[in-house]
This record gives structure tokens, sequence and C-alpha cells, in this order.
């Protein structure tokens, strides 16, 4: 009988590598996942030589996926999502412990890192676990009972359903090259955005948020079919979106705590006028995980300062336990 080609694949290993390919920067990378860059970068290389591929095309600025990369990082989601959920059953067995499980979209941890940061200084039973996910993904992982709960931007109408409760209304600027013609400005009228290409993370992902934009900097509609514009390997790395900005390719809305967070040199950011405000929303499927409400608390208790901009109630439900 001949022997095939065996490997192994650590569930630490995917972590490391869902940092990086999430961050795009083994620095920053290393920091959350709170280790050396220099063993992230080795754990990372021997889980390409694991799977006998390249996964990420390094240079001393960024990091980019490979195509093999985008493969695992799809994977990488479901399957640590699924180990999540396994040792939440296995220690939820003997009936002490508990644990919550959330679905994040891509760069709320910036924005809501206080809050967020709060949730690991919850009582010892209970266990908070976070996951970065599109809208789109974190909508169906609620519905289909894959995750307890999830942070994300502007629902669309059929997802209203879904009970919810209103985080923040986060103020969102506009990002331009520092060459552009109006960088200069102390606000940016969207009535001088008319022929601007509009750079924009991947409708089909983020479908509520990006109606939600479009209408404000574009009030008018598209001038022209290309006139918005969404480069590639932008569904978890709005450092992409910020360089194709910075590469004169067109303006970009963005909530400033991400882009102070990226800092990516060639930009400015400027607030718009009439003022831009997204909804973060927390939601979740009835019945409710029995610890929401205290997750609930956490996230909007800022001791009188809201995490980004004013906290809202309209949208407000309290779940049923």
């Amino acid at each position: 009988m001949s022997q095939g080609l065996t490997w192994t694949m650590e569930l630490r290993h995917l972590r490391y590598f869902v940092a990086v390919a999430e961050e795009r920067h083994f620095g920053r990378a290393a920091r959350r996942l709170r280790i050396a860059a220099p063993s992230l970068s080795q754990q990372i290389k021997v889980l390409e030589r694991d799977l006998h591929v390249t996964l990420l095309e390094r240079s001393p600025r960024r990091v980019v996926l490979t195509p093999a990369g985008e493969v695992l990082l799809e994977h990488a989601h479901v399957l640590l999502a699924r180990a999540d959920r396994a040792r939440y059953e296995v220690r939820c067995a003997d009936g002490r412990h508990r644990h919550i499980s959330l679905r994040v979209a891509p760069g709320v941890e910036h924005i809501l890192k206080d809050p967020l940061g709060r949730l690991s200084g919850l009582a010892a039973e209970l266990e908070v676990t976070a996951v970065t996910a599109t809208d789109s993904d974190a909508i169906r992982a609620v519905r289909d009972g894959h995750t307890d709960a999830a942070i994300v931007w502007v629902r669309c109408v059929q997802d209203q359903d879904l009970p919810g409760r209103l985080l923040a209304r986060v103020p969102v600027h506009l990002a331009l090259s520092a060459e552009h013609r109006l960088a200069a400005a102390e606000a940016v009228p969207v009535t001088d955005l008319a022929e601007e290409t509009v750079v924009m993370i991947p409708r089909d992902q983020f479908p509520g948020i990006c109606d939600y934009l479009l209408a404000h900097l574009l009030p008018a509609g598209p001038a022209r079919p290309d006139q918005v514009l969404t480069p590639p390997n932008l569904i978890n790395a709005p450092e992409a979106l910020l360089r194709a900005v910075a590469a004169g390719h067109g303006v970009a809305p963005v909530a400033p705590a991400a882009a102070e967070h990226l800092a990516v040199p060639g930009i400015v950011v400027r607030p718009v006028a009439p003022p831009l405000l997204a909804p973060l929303e927390l939601i979740w499927h009835d019945p409710a995980h029995p610890a929401l409400p205290d997750v609930i608390a956490l996230l909007t208790n800022t001791g009188g300062q809201a995490p980004a901009s004013e906290q809202g109630d309209e949208r407000h439900q309290t779940p049923r336990k």
C-alpha cells in the first residue's frame, strides 16, 4: 500500500494566519496576538511549509494574500468558529460554564476598542469569543444559529426583522490623497464629489452600509459606470482601501479611528458636509443568549462618553430570555 502525503495544521497557526490576513501587517498582528513579530513570522512559515503553499506575499510595508491565502482565510473563519463552538459545548456539558460568540464587522475593533476590551472583564464563568466577519456573513451566521450575536453596520430592509440594539452612530469622514484638490478643505461638501471616483468595500459583502454611504456621498447617483471602484482584497483589509486612495485612485469613506490605527502615508482624512454618521448595531436571534444583556451593558456603558459618537436608543430592543 502506498503512503500518501500527510500534513498537520494546528488551530493556533490558523489564528495567527487570520490575524496577519486581517491586519495585513505582521507588527500589528503580533500586537493583537501579544506575541513577538519574529515568532509570528516563523509560525506562519511553519503553516506554509505544512501546506506546501505560499499564503502571504511579504514586503517591508505590507502583506498581501496570495490566491491560496484567500482560500485559506475563508476556510479558517469557518474552522475556528466550529472549534470555538465545540469548545463551548464541551465546557457547558458540566452546567457551570457559559460562552457567548460574536461576529464583528472589520474595523469595529478600532472603533469600539474600549467597549470590546471590557468584554474580557466579564465574570470567569462567561467567556466571549469574537470573530471578524463581513456584514453578510455575520447576519447569515445569526440567522443560522452559528453565532449568538453580531456587531454589524447598516442593515438592509430584509434584515430588519432580527432584534437589535443601536450601539453608536459612527462619524464617517473622507480619505483623500494628500495631493487631492480638496485635501486642504476643513470639510468636504458632498456637492464637490459629483465627479469623484469613490473607492468602496465590496457591496455583496456589505450591502447596507455601501448603499447608505453612497446615498450620502453621491445623492444624485453615480455619474458614470466606473465611478464606484472596488479594488481586490478589501473584505478584511481597510488598509488596501486607503492605499488605493493614496495611489490616487479616488476618495473613500472611512471611520477616523480606523484610519488613525492604520496610519497609511500619503492620505488626509476630512469630515464631509453635511456630516455623515453610520449606525453600528448589535443584532441577535431569538431566543437570546441569557448573557446577552450583560454584553449589551458593557458595550454601551462608556462612562458618559460614547465610543465613537453619540449613542442612540432608537431601534432599541431588550433581549427576551
